[in-house]
């Protein structure tokens, strides 16, 4: 897993990801929002997309949707505050992070995904 989309419309939460992210050393795409996100899916190709839930223009449960249906082997990590059972079913994420995220909580989850990943 080297390229990672993130979907984050909080300034100081995407810049603790896209620091940790870089420095551990994979490429990371920014995004301020669902819809940002989506349009970059083709072109940036990424292994992983990373998105919070509650985003303006496209949230991250119909992200998820949506990366599904371009991207399928692109894997999905819900970062959010909002209770999963509250997502539809077909929104869940491959994995999910809880807010506040910290930035060994997220290099480990990435971490696990990649082995996961790796070893199916």
């Amino acid at each position: 897993m080297q390229r990672i989309l993130v979907a984050e419309d909080d300034p100081v939460l995407s810049m603790i990801y896209e620091i940790t992210l870089t420095e551990a050393g994979f490429e990371v795409l920014l995004c301020r929002d669902g819809q940002e996100a989506f349009e970059a899916l083709d072109a940036f190709a990424p292994d992983l997309v990373i998105t919070d839930h509650v985003m303006p223009r496209m949230n991250g449960g119909d992200l998820v949707t949506a990366v599904r249906a371009r991207r399928p082997q692109a894997l999905t990590l819900m970062a959010s505050g909002v209770n999963a059972r509250l997502l539809k079913t077909d929104q869940h994420a491959d994995a999910r992070l809880e807010k506040p995220i910290t930035p060994g909580g997220l290099l480990r989850t990435v971490r696990a995904m990649e082995a996961r990943r790796a070893a199916a």
